[in-house]
């Protein structure tokens, strides 16, 4: 649901920040920013928080029906 959302993945070392999608994080352990600075990527801290999105939608969406 989320794969084709943009995340900004800043660099530590210039601060620039580049647009990824989550599936290409999904699949990817690193980015190298232009600056030649390996920025890791903690995949699973992103798919823990994206799962409590999910609950939070799945609940509103229940809200809303009741609401209805």
């Amino acid at each position: 649901m989320f794969d084709s959302a943009e995340i900004d993945i800043p660099c530590p070392q210039c601060g620039h920040k580049t647009k990824k999608t989550v599936g290409w994080i999904k699949t990817h352990h690193h980015h190298v920013c232009g600056c030649g600075f390996r920025v890791d990527l903690d995949a699973d801290e992103l798919l823990a928080g994206l799962g409590q999105v999910g609950k939070t939608l799945d609940n509103l969406r229940r809200t809303v029906g009741k609401i209805e």
